[in-house]
C-alpha cells in the first residue's frame, strides 16, 4: 500500500493518520519505510483511508501500483 501517498492525497500529517486510525505514528513512519507491521494495524490503516474516499491500485494492469481519491472527496480534517 502506498501510504505517504494515500496521505498526501487527504493532506494528512502522520499525527492525523494516527489520530484517526489508532495506529502509533513510529510504526507509520516505519511502514512507509517499507518495513513490515503488524496486519491488524495495516488494516486499521486500510479502513480508514478507504472510509475517506481513497482507492488503492495494487498492481492493476491499468494503473500500475498506487491511490486515487474519489472524484467529489476531499480530506476531511
Amino acid at each position: 500500500m502506498q501510504l505517504r501517498m494515500a496521505r498526501a492525497a487527504l493532506n494528512w500529517t502522520l499525527k492525523e493518520l494516527e489520530a484517526k486510525s489508532g495506529v502509533g505514528r513510529n510504526t507509520i513512519s516505519r511502514y512507509e519505510a517499507g518495513h513490515d507491521i503488524l496486519a491488524s494495524a495495516v488494516a486499521s490503516l486500510e479502513k480508514v483511508l478507504v472510509d475517506q474516499g481513497i482507492v488503492l491500485f495494487e498492481g492493476d494492469r491499468i494503473y500500475g501500483t498506487g491511490v486515487g481519491l474519489k472524484k467529489g472527496q476531499s480530506s476531511k480534517r
